[in-house]
């Protein structure tokens, strides 16, 4: 487990490493304490925050993250079932935290919030709106 040497009460935990990670981790501001559980450390760019290397669904490695204290928990892996099992997790360790998840297949959204999500975001149905708004303006 790297980058926990004491308890850590993070604003915002992020569980997994996706394509949407870096622009995530980039619009957060600086001064949030930002914790990272992911099994590929090497893809955080951010020097401020704390990583810790495992597997997002992980209990230990949950509660060592800061899952019980933390404002909001964010799952963003690059699949859905990962996904589902972080939230699980995540909900069963702080019923009352707010959990926002990416999907990476908007047929999942439905079945990301049954997990435990409060709020389940399709990028590929978000992306094709802004695309059909542009190609449609005069």
């Amino acid at each position: 487990m790297e980058g926990i040497d004491a308890p850590v009460e993070p604003d915002v935990l992020i569980l997994g490493t996706g394509d949407l990670t870096t622009a995530l981790l980039e619009a957060l501001d600086d001064d949030l304490t930002v914790v990272v559980v992911t099994p590929e450390p090497d893809r955080i760019v951010r020097d401020d925050v704390t990583v810790v290397t495992g597997d997002p669904s992980d209990d230990r490695l949950l509660s060592a993250a800061g899952v019980e204290s933390c404002s909001v928990v964010v799952v963003a892996t690059e699949t859905d079932r990962f996904d589902a099992l972080a939230i699980l997790s995540a909900r069963d360790l702080a019923p009352d935290v707010r959990i926002v998840a990416a999907a990476t297949n908007r047929e999942n959204v439905t079945k990301l919030e049954r997990a435990g999500a409060d709020s389940v975001i399709s990028p590929a149905s978000i992306g094709s709106r802004i695309l059909v708004d542009s190609a449609l303006k005069s």
